[in-house]
């Protein structure tokens, strides 16, 4: 994650950002570089410490050691990106699934899960994606139960009206350098590929009866991805939330192998399964 900042593309918009006290991300991460620069303390070590709690949070989120096992490929790959240049973002999408994991089924979930959104403003949208499945969602049974099901229609029917004025949203919401740029340009053939693959695996999943443990990660999972998929025009946003579920894939493999891929018939299917997923790390180049 810490590696070489000459190959950091953001490492430089951080440094300026804080050594010219410029205040123009987010309050909650503005708030957490206070104290280092009241003592003038170097960036640097600012930044290593934001390294090291983004894993605490990491290891938090993966403390089922099997699910750590599963997660360890997809953890190299998003230490060449995600987790060491996006770091705000990674900051508060490790913080949020940590909420998730510990206090989901808790009432006063809404409320805990609004916290990391001061780190980053793009977790509203999975803030919102997991309190609407909270409430309007059964993740304790099939989604073939009908008030599932209703809600899925109006999710996707909503989801694309929302896609439609996307550009408009962007621009008023102060991301208007996005529009009309590479960032705006659809997905690649093999991520829609994976993004489908993932798809009809969670179906098949939710169409099964249902484990109540890590039901709900794996309803949050089809619900980003299908969120991705609808999103696909717009590589900034698919992209973002791919990598999201990324973080949640070790769930969906563990789930997939403790519900029918333990079985004699299904193991071959889970290991090649397996292999597909990790197919990701030959799209990284190593930085040290």
């Amino acid at each position: 994650m810490n590696f070489d900042r000459e190959l950091n593309a953001d490492y430089g918009n951080y440094l300026a950002n804080y050594e010219n006290d410029w205040w123009q991300f987010e309050i909650g991460f503005e708030l957490l570089t206070l104290p280092f620069k009241y003592f003038n303390i170097d960036f640097s070590y600012f930044w290593i410490l934001l390294l090291l709690v983004e894993s605490l949070l990491i290891a938090l989120f993966y403390r089922n050691n099997r699910v750590f096992l599963l997660a360890f490929p997809n953890l190299v790959f998003l230490s060449q990106g995600l987790l060491g240049t996006q770091v705000r973002f990674a900051f508060a999408i490790c913080l949020f699934l940590v909420l998730f994991s510990l206090l989901y089924r808790k009432k006063y979930f809404w409320l805990a899960s609004l916290f990391p959104v001061l780190f980053h403003n793009s977790i509203i949208i999975v803030f919102f994606l997991s309190n609407s499945m909270k409430y309007f969602l059964n993740v304790k049974r099939k989604i073939l139960l009908k008030k599932n099901l209703l809600w899925l229609f109006l999710f996707i029917l909503s989801l694309v009206a929302i896609s439609l004025l996307m550009d408009f949203i962007l621009v008023q919401s102060g991301y208007y350098y996005y529009v009309g740029t590479k960032f705006q340009e659809g997905k690649s053939l093999s991520s829609l590929i994976y993004l489908f693959l993932s798809l009809f695996l969670l179906l098949f999943l939710l169409t099964r009866p249902v484990n109540r443990k890590y039901s709900e990660y794996i309803y949050l999972s089809f619900i980003i991805i299908v969120f991705s998929l609808i999103f696909a025009k717009s590589s900034v946003i698919s992209g973002r939330f791919t990598l999201v579920y990324t973080l949640l894939e070790p769930f969906v493999l563990y789930y997939f192998y403790q519900s029918i891929g333990k079985k004699k018939l299904f193991f071959p299917f889970f290991i090649l399964y397996c292999i597909f997923c990790y197919l990701k790390l030959f799209t990284i180049t190593l930085k040290v």
